[in-house]
């Protein structure tokens, strides 16, 4: 039973280890296995989806976020780099789903 979110974040990080080390695509895992304990509401941080909104500015626009690389904080690339891997996934899987059915 969860008591607060913090026992549902902790899950959340078990499943990631899980994943992580069986080699499953984490994003999917958690995706589909977090519907079963939780609301996706819950886990929609404002500050995360103004990053994903940063990320598709620039992507879209072809414009960094910052003036050059050596302005632009690691956590930002980290990010970036997370987005996008992502983001193929989602693609891959939705081109794997359409050549199957």
């Amino acid at each position: 039973m969860y008591e607060s979110i913090d026992d549902v974040y902790n899950e959340i990080l078990d499943l990631y280890n899980i994943s992580n080390e069986q080699g499953f695509d984490i994003g999917h895992s958690l995706y589909s296995q977090c519907a079963f304990f939780t609301g996706y509401e819950l886990l929609v941080m404002p500050k995360y989806q103004d990053r994903i909104k940063e990320y598709q500015f620039c992507k879209n626009f072809s414009c960094p976020p910052y003036p050059n690389l050596q302005e632009t904080p690691v956590r930002v690339i980290e990010d970036f780099f997370i987005i996008e891997n992502e983001l193929h996934c989602c693609m891959k899987k939705e081109q794997k789903d359409k050549s199957d059915g």
